[in-house]
């Protein structure tokens, strides 16, 4: 990776969807980052968090929230994260993408099975 490495965090709810048939918004935001070639997600759904309503998320009866926050992290050179941009904001109609600088201190990739 070079300087110009960045991380960039969507933050929605996990019963946001996107599409036709409709599928979990954080699979269609993944499928569209690895369609632009981005190095890399991961989904990480939180237990509790608020949002810019300070309405309170978190989990209810049985331990279940219908509206836990989810968070969609990925990492790579600046450009690759804002050419992908264009194609993720209109995905997200209640939410936040923020861009943290980064510095990349160890990278390891596992051989192929097979």
């Amino acid at each position: 990776m070079t300087p110009s490495t960045k991380m960039m965090l969507l933050f929605f709810d996990e019963t946001d969807t996107w599409g036709d048939p409709r599928i979990p918004l954080y699979e269609a935001v993944v499928r569209v980052l690895l369609e632009q070639g981005v190095a890399g997600a991961t989904v990480l759904r939180g237990i509790m968090g608020f949002g810019r309503a300070h309405e309170l998320h978190q989990a209810g009866l049985f331990g279940i929230a219908p509206d836990r926050p989810v968070t969609v992290v990925c990492i790579d050179q600046e450009a690759r994260l804002r050419a992908a941009l264009p194609a993720i904001a209109p995905m997200i109609t209640e939410g936040l993408v923020f861009m943290v600088d980064g510095e990349v201190l160890h990278s390891a990739t596992r051989e192929p099975r097979g």
